[in-house]
């Protein structure tokens, strides 16, 4: 089954760059076909109707591209103000974005049709990034994905990873693998 990973941060020191990596990581190991992304590699300008007029930007087209390809995906959403970052809000928005010049992308929710997604976050906080997660899988359900029943916010995320940024608690690498695992089983079974 093929997996997509990604932090909907850019942050050096993000832990939720550094719970995507472990959760890539774990996915790998129970045999998941595993694509991990950092956001920061891709040149995407914040939304603009008017930029959308001229062109979709190329690397847009990428991530549209590999999103499609890809039926199961794990996002590990930061909190920002009680929701999650305008980073992942602005890559929902460019790669749902219908593209008029292109017939085999002139529907906006081709890439996220049918999706699987599994929601992690982390914050300092208690909550570890529960209400960017609530927010986030309204998002979701509107670009018609299927959001995975099982979620994990990782709590006081400060003290939770090592210097190599693995996490330390076997409860919490157990709780990612629950997210992983249900995923996968979904994905399988809606793309079979």
């Amino acid at each position: 089954m093929k997996l997509l990973i990604f932090a909907g941060s850019t942050r050096l020191q993000s832990h939720n760059r550094k719970l995507a990596h472990n959760a890539a990581t774990q996915a790998r190991a129970v045999g998941a076909e595993v694509t991990h992304i950092e956001l920061a590699d891709y040149d995407i300008p914040m939304y603009n109707a008017d930029l959308e007029a001229v062109a979709t930007p190329p690397d847009v087209m990428r991530l549209k591209v590999l999103m499609h390809e890809h039926p199961a995906w794990i996002i590990c959403s930061p909190e920002y103000n009680g929701s999650y970052t305008a980073l992942l809000k602005n890559t929902v928005d460019w790669v749902s974005s219908p593209v008029q010049a292109d017939p085999a992308w002139t529907d906006g929710f081709k890439s996220f049709r049918g999706k699987v997604v599994g929601m992690l976050s982390a914050a300092p906080g208690m909550l570890g990034g529960l209400r960017s997660q609530s927010h986030l899988a309204p998002l979701m359900l509107n670009a018609q994905c299927w959001i995975a029943p099982q979620a994990f916010a990782l709590g006081r995320a400060a003290e939770a990873f090592d210097s190599k940024g693995d996490l330390i608690s076997e409860s919490h690498r157990n709780s990612v693998q629950a997210v992983i695992d249900q995923v996968l089983w979904a994905a399988q079974r809606l793309h079979d």
